[in-house]
C-alpha cells in the first residue's frame, strides 16, 4: 500500500485516508477558537478543558489506528486556540491558571510517544511532535513569566525547557534499538531541541559578548553532536551558529565599544571573546574533518580555519589598539601613525603571525596557508618601508628594520627547507 500525503490531490484514495481524518479532526478546535473570540474568557479552563478531551481522543486514535498525524494536527490546533486566547484575553494579574495549562499541553505533547515507545519506536512523526511541543509553547510560557513574574533571571525559563528534552534525548539513546530506522531523526529532533533552548539563555539573559560566546560554543557543541548522532541537520545549524558568531564579531563595528577600555591591557574581554570564539572555529573545522565536512555540498572546514585565522589575526590587532589606548575610553579605534612603538607593534606583530602561518601552513602541507602567510609578510614589509621608516629616527629605522628582516629570513629559510624536501619526495 502506498502512504497518502496531506496536500496530496483528493483523488488519491491513500491521500483521502490521512486528509480526512485531519480536516474533521481541527474542526472542534476551529469552534472553541471562535468561541474564544467571541466570548470574553477570562478564564480559560471551560475552553481548554475541551481541548484537553479532544486531544486525547486524537492521540488516542492515532495510536489504535496508526494515523501519526493527528499527534501533529492536536498539537498545531491546540496552539491556535492557546495562541488565540493569550493574545486576546491574557492578563498578568491572573497568570498562574494559564501558565498550568500552558505547561500542561507542552507535556502532554512531549510525553504521549514515551508512554507508548513499542508501538511508534520506527516512526517519526509522533516524535517530531512530542520534540516541537516545548519549543512551540515556550513562547506562552516565557510572555507569562516576562510579564507577571519579572524575576530578573528569566534565562532559568529556556533553561528549565531544555531539561525535557534532554531527558527524552536520553530516554531515546537507551530504549530505541540502534538499528532503528527512525532513530537518527529522533535524536537528531529532541537534540536540536534541547539546543534550541540552550542557545535561547544566552540572549535572554545575559547581552553583548556573552550572546556571541553562547553561539559559537553551541556551533561548536553541535558538530561535535555531529559525531554521535549523524543528522545532516546538526552540522548545518553548527556550521550557521559559528559563522554568525563570527559575523558579529568580526563585521559588527559596534562591538568594539561593548565596554570602555578597562586599565588591565591583554587580559581583558577581548581576549577570552574572541579567542574562544576562534577556538570554537578551528574546533569545530577539527571535528568536521572529510569524510563530514559537506554542508549543502560545499567543503566547510576550509572556510572555518580560515574565519579562526581571521578572528585570531583580528584579536592580535584589536590587542595592540587597546594596549596603547587611554584607560577610560569609551570606544576603540584603530590608528596607524603618530605612535613610534604602536606603529613598530603593528609590523612586528604582523611578521610574527604570518611566520606562525607558514609553519602551520608547511606543517600540514596546506598550500593556501602558505601562500596567505608570504601575502602578510609581504604587507607587512611594504607596511614597514611605505609607512613606518619614513617616520622614525635612524636608530629607530635600523632596529625596526632588524627585526622584520630576522622574520623574513627565518621565514624564507623554512620556506626553502620546505621546497627542498618536497623536491626529494617527489623524485
Amino acid at each position: 500500500t502506498t502512504r497518502g500525503k496531506l496536500f496530496g490531490t483528493l483523488s488519491d484514495p491513500a491521500n483521502l485516508a490521512i486528509q480526512l481524518p485531519a480536516l474533521s479532526a481541527t474542526l472542534p478546535f476551529l469552534l472553541l477558537i471562535m468561541v474564544t473570540l467571541r466570548l470574553p474568557l477570562t478564564n480559560p479552563s471551560p475552553v481548554f478543558g475541551l481541548a484537553v478531551v479532544f486531544v486525547v481522543l486524537l492521540l488516542g486514535m492515532a495510536k489504535i489506528f496508526s494515523l501519526d498525524l493527528l499527534s501533529a494536527v492536536g498539537l498545531g490546533s491546540t496552539l491556535a486556540l492557546e495562541y488565540t486566547w493569550h493574545l486576546g484575553h491574557f492578563n498578568p494579574d491572573h497568570a498562574t491558571l494559564p501558565l498550568a495549562w500552558y505547561i500542561g499541553f507542552a507535556a502532554l505533547f512531549t510525553i504521549f510517544p514515551f508512554l507508548f515507545h513499542r508501538e511508534f519506536a520506527t516512526r517519526t512523526t509522533p516524535w517530531a511532535t512530542a520534540a516541537l511541543a516545548a519549543p512551540l509553547h515556550f513562547f506562552l510560557v516565557y510572555d507569562v513569566m516576562r510579564t507577571a513574574y519579572p524575576i530578573g533571571m528569566l534565562g532559568l525559563v529556556p533553561a528549565v525547557f531544555a531539561v525535557p528534552s534532554l531527558v527524552g534525548l536520553i530516554v531515546l539513546l537507551k530504549r530505541t534499538p540502534p538499528e532503528s530506522p527512525a532513530l537518527s531523526a529522533q535524536l537528531a529532533l529532541f537534540g536540536g531541541a534541547a539546543l534550541f533552548f540552550i542557545t535561547l539563555i544566552f540572549p535572554i539573559q545575559f547581552d553583548r559578548q556573552w550572546i556571541t560566546l553562547g553561539w559559537a560554543l553551541e556551533g561548536a557543541a553541535l558538530c561535535w553532536l555531529f559525531h554521535r548522532v549523524p543528522h545532516p541537520g546538526l552540522r548545518l545549524v553548527g556550521t550557521a551558529l559559528l559563522v554568525v558568531a563570527f559575523a558579529r564579531l568580526a563585521l559588527n563595528p559596534a562591538v568594539l565599544s561593548y565596554h570602555a577600555r578597562s586599565a588591565t591591557p591583554i587580559f581583558n574581554w577581548y581576549l577570552y571573546t574572541y579567542g574562544i570564539v576562534a577556538i570554537c572555529l578551528f574546533v569545530a573545522a577539527r571535528l568536521l574533518a572529510p569524510p563530514r565536512n559537506l554542508v549543502l555540498g560545499r567543503n566547510t572546514q576550509p572556510l572555518l580555519y580560515t574565519l579562526g585565522a581571521l578572528l585570531a589575526f583580528l584579536l592580535l590587532n584589536i590587542e595592540i589598539a587597546d594596549y596603547f589606548s587611554r584607560p577610560g575610553m569609551a570606544g576603540l579605534t584603530f590608528q596607524f601613525s603618530g605612535n613610534f612603538a604602536r606603529d613598530m607593534s603593528y609590523s612586528i606583530a604582523w611578521a610574527l603571525f604570518a611566520l606562525l602561518l607558514l609553519i602551520i601552513g608547511i606543517h600540514q602541507t596546506v598550500r593556501p596557508v602558505r601562500y596567505a602567510s608570504l601575502g602578510l609578510l609581504s604587507v607587512t614589509i611594504l607596511k614597514l618601508f611605505l609607512h613606518d621608516l619614513s617616520q622614525l629616527d635612524q636608530l629607530y629605522r635600523i632596529a625596526a628594520f632588524v627585526v622584520v628582516a630576522i622574520i623574513a629570513i627565518f621565514a624564507s629559510f623554512l620556506y626553502q627547507r620546505f621546497l627542498g624536501l618536497s623536491q626529494k619526495q617527489s623524485q
